[in-house]
């Protein structure tokens, strides 16, 4: 049960990093993009299938 604590904690710390490095180019994560994130890291979802979605939602949208 420690080891899984350890691992959340590590997690939401990559997170935070991430967000801090955005949030200094004034583009803070959104909740919905540490979600997205969150779940690539844990292995329920991975970049490339995050990217997809992505590009067809604005793919219907500019088309």
């Amino acid at each position: 049960m420690n080891n899984k604590r350890q691992n959340e904690k590590e997690i939401q710390d990559k997170i935070r990093k991430v967000n801090g490095a955005m949030a200094q180019e004034g583009m803070p994560l959104t909740r919905e993009l540490k979600q997205k994130l969150y779940n690539c890291i844990i292995g329920k979802s991975t970049t490339e299938i995050e990217r997809k979605k992505i590009i067809e939602k604005y793919r219907g949208i500019y088309e």
